[in-house]
């Protein structure tokens, strides 16, 4: 009963149905990009508070998040740090391997 009621007067006019339909497919949509982002592994993260850009990255092999809490006045400013931060702790693993 409730299906040919929602048939004969919800989805007879064609653009509603095909709204419907639109909404139904982006959702679908939507939820596989959640899924497939579930099971990816976090990279890093940048942010602006004001004028100043804070940050994270983390490192797979540590497993373990580095944070930029002093911030830097400009993006590119806070990513050269975080890729000297990264470099500098492959250098100091090379010197305590040898």
């Amino acid at each position: 009963m409730i299906h040919d009621l929602v048939e004969r007067y919800l989805m007879r006019p064609k653009r509603l149905r095909e709204a419907i339909q639109d909404v139904v497919r982006e959702n679908d949509e939507l939820l596989r990009m959640i899924k497939e982002s579930e099971n990816e592994e976090p990279t890093n993260l940048t942010w602006s508070e004001g004028d100043t850009w804070y940050g994270w990255t983390y490192n797979q092999d540590k497993k373990r998040y580095y944070f930029d809490d002093i911030g830097n006045t400009s993006l590119m400013g806070l990513w050269e740090d975080q890729w000297l931060r990264e470099a500098d702790t492959k250098q100091g693993e090379e010197y305590a391997i040898t």
